[in-house]
C-alpha cells in the first residue's frame, strides 16, 4: 500500500514505534514493515493515527496529516532501516502484524534504543546458557 511518510515527533525518536493511519491492527500490535521497493524490513510497534495525535501533530511547520489519506509516521532510525526512505514522499509500504514471539524478539533486536537492543541479546545468551546447563546436568 502507498503511504506517505513523515518524521515521527522530536520526543518520539528513541521509541519502538511507528504511527499508521488505517492499519487494520489490534491495539499496539508488533508489525512487519516492509520496503517493496528494495525488500528492505523493520519490525516495530505500530501505533493507530487518531484525532489525537493529528491535533499533536499538525502544528506548524510539519506538514500536516490529512484524516482520510495513508499516512505513517516514522523516526530516522527506521526509515534508514528502510533503505533510507524520505520524508514528505510517498513510498510502497507493506505492513503486517507479526505478534508472535519472533516478532516480538526481532523489534526488541532492532529497537533504537541500545539498551533494549543489549537487554534482549544477553537475555538470549543466558537463555541459552540455561539451557546448556540444564543439558550438562543431565549427564
Amino acid at each position: 500500500m502507498e503511504y506517505k511518510v513523515l518524521a515521527a515527533l522530536r520526543g518520539e525518536l528513541n521509541q519502538g514505534w511507528v504511527w499508521a493511519t488505517n492499519s487494520g491492527l489490534e491495539p499496539r500490535s508488533i508489525v512487519k514493515i516492509t520496503n517493496l521497493k528494495n525488500n528492505k524490513s523493520i519490525y516495530c510497534e505500530c501505533l493507530e493515527i487518531e484525532k489525537n495525535y493529528r491535533f499533536t501533530y499538525n502544528n506548524p511547520p510539519r506538514e500536516k496529516i490529512k484524516e482520510n489519506e495513508a499516512t505513517i509516521t516514522i523516526s530516522a532510525w527506521y526509515r534508514k532501516k528502510l533503505g533510507g526512505i524520505k520524508t514528505k514522499n510517498i513510498h510502497e509500504l507493506e505492513i503486517r502484524a507479526e505478534n508472535g514471539m519472533c516478532g516480538k524478539l526481532q523489534a526488541n533486536l532492532q529497537h533504537p534504543q541500545v539498551i533494549v537492543r543489549m537487554a534482549t541479546k544477553l537475555a538470549i545468551l543466558s537463555v541459552g546458557l540455561g539451557a546448556i546447563s540444564i543439558c550438562l546436568s543431565l549427564k
